[in-house]
């Protein structure tokens, strides 16, 4: 009768064992392929960075009274456009990438009723991000910058809606990405 129980307790720590062993290599497994690769957030910066420069030229549906000089767009606004925004485009120099910049913005205003251009298109960063736009699909997309195009629109202080559309280019791939 011993001998049965001593069989058993071997059988069943053997199975023990391997039900451990499998439950360990699926947890090591989970954490590596959860914590293996960077998080890929430059959709998401490029969205906050547009949602950044919306709430800058347009608060609650109104246009910034800073923007428009007479129906013109102020080129004071324009030529000061990071500093009136706030907006910080400098990234660690890790990568080499810090004279020729990770972002791209670019800000268009038109009438509503006629869609003309009113004054001419604000455009601060790196210009080279722009060909990346709209390729997207056809090339590995992993490899090239993120582009969010946004457009809203917004009244200004005569009572004048104006269609605002937005353009936010990031690219930071050494960091987001592994090569």
């Amino acid at each position: 009768m011993i001998l049965k129980n001593k069989k058993a307790n071997k059988m069943v720590s053997v199975y023990w064992f391997a039900i451990l062993f499998i439950v360990a290599a699926a947890i090591v497994y989970m954490v590596l392929s959860f914590y293996g690769k960077p998080y890929d957030i430059r959709e998401v910066e490029a969205h906050a960075l547009t949602n950044k420069i919306a709430g800058c030229l347009s608060e609650a549906g109104v246009l910034n009274e800073r923007i428009f000089k007479e129906g013109v767009l102020n080129e004071d606004f324009k030529e000061n456009f990071i500093e009136e925004c706030k907006l910080i485009f400098e990234v660690e120099d890790a990568y080499g990438w810090r004279e020729q910049g990770q972002y791209y913005v670019e800000v268009g205003f038109y009438d509503f009723s006629t869609k003309a251009q009113i004054g001419s298109i604000i455009k601060q960063g790196n210009l080279n991000l722009v060909s990346s736009c709209g390729v997207e699909t056809d090339i590995e997309e992993e490899r090239i910058a993120k582009c969010v195009e946004r457009e809203f629109y917004s009244l200004d202080d005569e009572g004048k809606v104006h269609l605002i559309k937005i353009l936010s280019i990031v690219r930071k791939i050494e960091k987001n990405i592994k090569v």
